[in-house]
């Protein structure tokens, strides 16, 4: 395949292009390329349209006079083009007029310097072109490389680090809270990990010398507490006891589980660095405290239980408004009523009645209930449950799609930025009424000056601690509007009745009308219920 081409050829007196037609399929010559071209050599008045229709019906070379005199000679020459990112540089060769010189490789690569072309030059390409000349043929003469990816740093664990064992529903419909036990047994010496370390990745380049870095690859260390003993190549960990072992935030623990049969006047509170295992009930007033998983067997009164890992509670919490739940991992229990509950990850029940739930993960209650009744739940994944709401009115609030800490803390941010402001503009009128005085002369009685140098301290100190809350706000909010990207929406089996708010990253609705097996979604602007 030969593209067509033209080229410059003189006599004594006068000027003509010959025009040769593309060869074996290839494309034929462009009018707009010609004309650009004769134009640089010195033949503006060169009538395209004439030329163009003579193009068109090509079918043997061809000479077509341009002018009545003779023209310079021009060099075989090139267009160089270099790709928008920088990975190609397109070489476009026209040939030499009549006395016109050949180009050669020496050339070539100097007219792709001038051009800032000064990587990757494929010499092959070249000697290519200067065996087998092919003109107005976009020719590729130089590459660039990409980087090449490295292998990000992984650890294989050699127990049961899955934090997202969800409890068996049962045939009846009811869910199995007895069965779940996250926790994972151990032997001494037992093996628990194993690190593969990262393997750096080879920076590209591109045409015109810029250095391509490889992506940053992962790395990682083993991180552990006590108990654990870590190889001389720090690559491997294991046990040095007999126990249960947990994953908590990337680091490892190892501990026996601490056993009790009731939380109550008989042990007092409980703060333990493993695993805390509840046979009975956890009682008013107590508190659980645990670095693993706190299980508890019963029920769980107006208490506070406070877990680095994951809370289970096979018979439920009845927290009398009170009591609290707070989770680095998941909550699962059989119901929650009157509860305050805090989860890294997600929530699972079969009835949650008049509770703050805030997590991160999913919020499911299912089984032969699965209603969500009045209190509020925030999330930023989905809620899915049979009924949310009651047929009595019940407030309750649905939130999904914005991390409700992130929310939280900006509020908080943005009462100590109105805070700041408020006393900045309190100390600002005094400081300027000082400085009149001292520029009008007046001499300040020595507690006078300890005073202004205090309070102009104190109004700097402010306006740094402005600063740096404002930009916090600022990163907050940013964090915040990443999240909305996620799709969250609200499932609901059986009905969602009036009187529910389901609010959806900053867009709210309040049912007017019960909505029944349906999904909640953000659809733009709005709020829509589409089918399951």
């Amino acid at each position: 395949m030969k593209n067509g081409y033209f080229k410059l050829v003189y006599n004594d007196s006068e000027s003509y292009v010959a025009l040769y037609p593309p060869e074996d399929g290839g494309e034929p010559i462009q009018a707009d390329e010609m004309r650009d071209y004769l134009v640089s050599k010195g033949f503006p008045g060169v009538d395209i349209v004439a030329l163009k229709k003579i193009i068109d019906s090509l079918s043997k070379p061809q000479n077509v006079k341009i002018a009545s005199k003779k023209g310079i000679p021009c060099s075989e020459s090139c267009r160089i083009a270099v790709s928008p990112d920088k990975m190609t540089a397109v070489c476009r060769f026209y040939p030499p007029s009549t006395g016109g010189a050949e180009t050669n490789a020496s050339d070539i690569k100097s007219t792709l310097k001038l051009q800032g072309v000064t990587k990757g030059v494929d010499d092959a390409a070249i000697e290519d072109f200067l065996a087998n000349r092919r003109y107005c043929t976009d020719i590729v003469m130089a590459k660039g490389v990409m980087p090449e990816p490295g292998v990000d740093a992984s650890i294989e664990y050699f127990f049961n680090t899955n934090p997202n064992l969800k409890p068996k529903l049962n045939e009846d419909g009811s869910v199995d809270f007895f069965s779940l036990s996250a926790i994972s047994v151990v032997s001494k010496d037992q093996k628990l990990a194993q690190l593969t370390r990262e393997i750096p990745g080879k920076p590209g380049f591109n045409v015109v010398g810029d250095i391509l870095p490889p992506p940053e690859v992962k790395k990682l260390t083993l991180k552990f507490g006590r108990n654990i003993e870590l190889s001389p190549d720090e690559l491997s960990i294991k046990s040095l006891v007999n126990g249960h072992a947990s994953l908590v935030e990337d680091k490892v623990f190892v501990s026996d589980v601490y056993e009790v049969s009731d939380v109550d006047t008989s042990t007092g509170n409980i703060e333990y660095a493993g695993n805390v295992c509840v046979l009975g009930n956890v009682k008013t007033g107590f508190s659980i405290r645990a670095e693993g998983d706190v299980e508890v067997r019963g029920v769980v009164e107006n208490a506070l239980i406070e877990a680095s890992g994951n809370v289970t509670i096979a018979r439920g919490m009845n927290g009398m408004s009170k009591g609290t739940i707070m989770a680095g991992g998941n909550v699962v229990a059989k119901f929650l009523e009157n509860a305050n509950v805090n989860a890294g990850g997600y929530v699972h029940s079969e009835a949650i009645l008049h509770s703050n739930v805030v997590c991160k993960g999913e919020v499911t209650v299912t089984g032969k209930k699965g209603f969500i009744t009045g209190g509020t739940v925030r999330t930023p994944a989905t809620v899915s449950a049979k009924t949310i709401g009651s047929t009595m009115g019940a407030d309750t609030e649905i939130e999904v799609g914005t991390d409700p800490k992130l929310t939280l803390k900006l509020n908080n941010l943005n009462a100590d930025v109105a805070t700041l402001k408020k006393r900045i503009e309190q100390t600002e009128p005094v400081l300027l009424t000082i400085t009149q005085r001292i520029k009008s002369g007046e001499q300040l009685r020595p507690e006078q000056t300890i005073y202004f140098r205090q309070l102009s301290q104190q109004y700097k100190e402010l306006k740094a601690e402005l600063d740096a809350k404002t930009n916090e706000v600022v990163e907050l909010m940013d964090k915040i509007e990443d999240t909305k990207g996620v799709e969250s929406c609200v499932k609901v089996e059986s009905y969602a009745y009036p009187g529910t708010k389901i609010t959806i990253n900053d867009t709210s609705i309040t049912l007017s009308k019960p909505v029944q097996h349906g999904r909640f979604v953000k659809d733009g602007a709005d709020i829509r219920v589409k089918g399951l």
